[in-house]
């Protein structure tokens, strides 16, 4: 293996001092046009790379972010986000390092740890919903920006979907189908902005058009292991909902993970889709063209997410933003109609 080029290695080649070299490099005035050229000459030559690490050390940087991800991959909704913002920070000469904690807050605290010690310059943060792992970033001014939800207790940048606006967009769409009895179903995020978000737009929407808020029409459903073949066990409570003398005839699934496994579990009671009861979902993510019928579904602007909430990070990284101005995005989401609700 051939070792690193280094600044000396173009200092000995060019007959010049390794300070020279460095100016030469910047395109410094105060090397002279023909010094810089040869400078430059060498250095594509022999194939010199920067070393980030020891630029990072003199400027107190470590050029590295930190993503804790308290959620997992297999939707592609993390992925689609993380994808866009590993390729802002790349523009912006950072790389971005990712944590993933599968919604334990032990695992997030001890991420937290790790990364500090790592000198991370900031962190983009998808967080398990304990507020406490993240007061110390407030109280020691370490650059943060939460992506998709938020603690209302805590003031912080975020940028999020406008989960109440695209909530109602399903529930208007569902009620314009003809439906009335409209159930929404959750997961064990519950108590996380944007469910409770989500939540709220759905019961606004149904309040709008003069149907009232029947709570036993709000059920959870429980699905922590993916790899479990029984649907039905753990969701007694969506199963007699839907055994009532007076069921709903549309679920509005909280999100498009939770909207596929009713497709099984409705299947595995006997009943069609959307012939029976019709479904929608929330986040837009491929998943829902691959079911059968193809899932209706509130598209999240994931990459622009992704995007913007690393953006905003380095410029606070960089004080391009000050710390202490807090931004707070709440990006427009979009009904994606296909075929899971019909009309009644």
């Amino acid at each position: 293996m051939h070792s690193r080029v280094t600044m000396d290695d173009i200092a000995r080649e060019a007959g010049v001092s390794k300070m020279s070299v460095s100016l030469a490099l910047r395109n410094d005035p105060s090397i002279s046009k023909e010094t810089r050229e040869k400078v430059q000459e060498i250095s594509n030559r022999l194939g010199y790379i920067p070393n980030r690490v020891a630029k990072g050390l003199v400027r107190g940087k470590s050029y590295t972010l930190g993503a804790l991800v308290g959620g997992s991959l297999h939707d592609g909704y993390i992925n689609q986000v993380l994808k866009s913002a590993i390729n802002y920070a790349l523009q912006r000469n950072y790389t971005l390092t990712t944590a993933l904690t599968d919604g334990d807050t032990k695992t997030e605290s001890n991420a937290i740890n790790k990364f500090y010690e790592m000198m991370v310059d900031g962190y983009l943060i998808f967080h398990c919903n304990d507020v406490e792992n993240y007061r110390f970033f407030n109280e020691h001014k370490i650059p943060h920006v939460m992506f998709t939800k938020y603690f209302d207790e805590l003031d912080c940048d975020y940028v999020v979907c406008d989960d109440e606006k695209g909530a109602a967009m399903m529930t208007n769409h569902m009620i314009e189908m003809g439906h009335k009895r409209i159930a929404f179903v959750y997961d064990y995020l519950h108590n996380t902005s944007e469910v409770v978000n989500r939540m709220k737009g759905y019961k606004n929407a149904l309040l709008d058009n003069g149907i009232a808020i029947d709570d036993s029409l709000i059920v959870p459903y429980y699905k922590n292991d993916l790899y479990d073949t029984n649907f039905l066990g753990d969701n007694t409570e969506l199963v007699s909902c839907l055994q009532s003398d007076n069921p709903p005839t549309a679920l509005f699934a909280c999100n498009d993970t939770i909207a596929s496994l009713l497709y099984v579990t409705l299947r595995q009671l006997g009943h069609n889709i959307p012939e029976d009861f019709s479904i929608g979902g929330y986040e837009g993510v491929y998943l829902g063209n691959l079911l059968n019928p193809p899932l209706t579904t509130v598209s999240t602007p994931v990459e622009e997410m992704g995007e913007i909430a690393c953006k905003l990070l380095i410029d606070k990284i960089e004080g391009i933003v000050d710390f202490d101005t807090i931004t707070k995005v709440k990006l427009t989401p979009k009904l994606t109609v296909r075929d899971s609700i019909m009309r009644r």
